[in-house]
């Protein structure tokens, strides 16, 4: 485990314990308000204060950097693929002179009038999602300027991304990670079970599921 993987393992940890907790005392919280977004952020950010977190801005990837590791937040109501906006997720981040490790906090919600209550949550390493990291460093999105006839124009090459919900495979409330030692960094986590993945070509990549001990 290298420096920069062993500070995004401890964050993610104390953030997944400290988010914990609040489900224990809260378990459905409403993450969604229709045309209000930002709820799921505002829960996740709720109880970080003692965190240096930088927001950036709209577009950019991830939505925060809290301690130097990234967190991109998602909340959806099924589980199905999630969007990715001109950003291949992946286990790391770079923004401007800034990288390290980058974790997804995914959250599904059911819906009840207008209003939306979480039901399952993960805090997931983002290797889980793609682990070449080169590779979704690579695409960027580009655009062309001077175009039109008088040369004032822009044209936007974005890439949209989809990629399937974690917790489609593990539901309920979880921290995946690459890491089978998750529990040297939070005492109340649980190791229940692990996921393989295997890639294109054909090498296995194993993630391992931790629960609460105090969560049902």
């Amino acid at each position: 485990m290298t420096p920069s993987e062993e500070l995004g393992l401890r964050i993610a940890c104390e953030v997944f314990e400290k988010k914990s907790q609040r489900l224990i005392r809260h378990r459905r919280p409403n993450i969604y308000l229709k045309s209000n977004a930002e709820l799921f952020s505002d829960w996740f950010e709720d109880g970080l204060d003692e965190y240096t977190i930088q927001k950036l801005g709209a577009n950019a990837h991830p939505d925060l950097i809290i301690n130097n590791v990234g967190f991109e937040l998602k909340s959806l109501r099924a589980n199905s693929q999630i969007q990715f906006n001109s950003t291949i997720p992946c286990g790391g981040f770079k923004h401007g002179n800034i990288s390290g490790e980058c974790y997804y906090a995914v959250a599904r919600y059911t819906t009840e009038r207008n209003y939306g209550y979480l039901e399952d949550f993960t805090i997931c390493d983002g290797d889980f999602f793609n682990h070449n990291r080169q590779q979704a460093f690579a695409h960027s999105n580009e655009q062309e300027t001077g175009f039109g006839d008088y040369g004032d124009g822009v044209v936007r090459h974005r890439k949209m991304y989809s990629f399937p919900s974690p917790l489609r495979s593990v539901p309920g409330i979880s921290l995946i990670s690459k890491f089978d030692n998750a529990i040297e960094f939070n005492s109340n986590l649980v190791l229940d079970g692990s996921i393989d993945r295997r890639d294109t070509r054909g090498q296995v990549f194993t993630f391992f599921i931790y629960r609460h001990a105090m969560l049902p």
